[in-house]
Formats: structure tokens, sequence, C-alpha cells
């Protein structure tokens, strides 16, 4: 089974625009689903799109089964239908997806934007969505969506995270934290390591959403 740890708090604004989901598959429970999202800041509707873009993935992914949903291609199609729903939607802006699954060992998934997905396990740290197109994004109806996959081994986590945690935290202590320390104390670190001196706030939105497998 899974162990979930997650966090999202606003940065310098009023409305946090970061959005995350995650369930456990309709179909088999030993599946397990997410999607995260941050709505493009600058232009109204960022939230919306978010909000938009993770409950239509969702809905598309858990209507797979999970051995058709493990498929390399699955996610592409699963996140095209998000980017036309918020394409559709006038009250929706951009943001950036990314979705994926575990299943069985098994990590699949597909992204668009900066946000980004980090799988850790006996063989090293690798950022999976390091080859991600960031635009068009998410909304614009002919967003690209880059498909990624990994087999995990034991001991193992996945941190995806959106752009407010790599980049003020650092790409170094993104991965330091990962690999170093599990559970809540990784999301600690990475708190600890975005907070800008003084106030303590956050200069943007931070989510991160860590799942590991039970010790």
């Amino acid at each position: 089974m899974y162990k979930l740890f997650a966090v999202s708090e606003c940065g310098s604004h009023a409305t946090n625009e970061d959005v995350y989901e995650v369930c456990l598959h309709p179909f088999d429970e030993g599946c397990f689903v997410c999607t995260l999202a941050d709505g493009q800041g600058g232009r109204a509707g960022g939230a919306e799109a978010a909000r938009l873009a993770c409950r239509t993935a969702m809905t598309a992914a858990n209507a797979l089964p999970p051995e058709q949903l493990v498929e390399l291609g699955s996610w592409v199609t699963v996140l095209r239908r998000a980017d036309e729903a918020v394409c559709k939607d006038s009250a929706a802006g951009f943001t950036t997806l990314v979705g994926f699954c575990l299943w069985q060992g098994k990590l699949v998934g597909a992204s668009c934007g900066d946000s980004a997905l980090l799988a850790v396990d006996a063989g090293g740290a690798e950022e999976l969505t390091r080859r991600q197109a960031k635009n068009p994004p998410v909304g614009s109806g002919v967003a690209r969506f880059t498909p990624f996959a990994a087999v995990l081994a034991a001991p193992w986590a996945v941190l995806a995270v959106s752009d407010g945690v790599w980049k003020y935290a650092g790409w170094d202590q993104v991965r330091k934290a990962a690999t170093a320390l599990r559970g809540q104390a990784v999301l600690e670190a990475l708190q600890a390591k975005a907070r800008l001196p003084g106030n303590g706030r956050f200069p943007d939105d931070f989510t991160a959403v860590l799942v590991q497998d039970a010790d």
C-alpha cells in the first residue's frame, strides 16, 4: 500500500492557484492516481484552470482500467482531455499539469509546464518531467504532453511539486530531502528552504505531494 503526505499553501498573493487531487483507483485500490496543476499567474482564471484540469484528468484516468492506464501513451490522452476542457471554459486561464499513477511497481504519467515529478528508489533519484514542454500551456487547446515511466524498487518515494517548491528550495535541496528523509520530514525540509527570511512566507504558491511505499 501507499503512504501519502501533502501540503499546499498560498504564496505572496491572496489566492492559492495550485491544485492537487489524489485517489485510489475505483477499479483497483492497489492503483494510486494523482494530478497536480499550477494555475498561470499574471492573468485571470489560473485557479479555475488548475481545478478544472485536475478534475477532468482524474475523471478520465479513473475511467480506464489500471492495466490500460499504465500504458505509456494513455496519460497523454488523459491530459489532452483536460487541455480541451480548460480551453472551452471561458472562466479558465492557463495552467501546468502533471498526472501519474502507481500500480504494481510501475510509475506512468505525463506532464506539461514547469511543475515537476521526482522519483526516488534504491537506484537513485530521477526528475521524470525534465523533458516536458512548458508551452503551449494547458488551456490553449494545443498543449504538448510528454509521457514518462519508471519501474520502482523499494524503498521508493515519488514527489510531485509546483514550481514554487523547486524554484525557491532549489533542486539540490529537493533531491537531498527526498533521498535522505522519509514522510512528513521531506515536506518540512522543503518548506523551511523555500520560506522567505524575515517574514517566513512563501514567495509563490507551494504545493508538494509525496507518496511512498509503506515501511
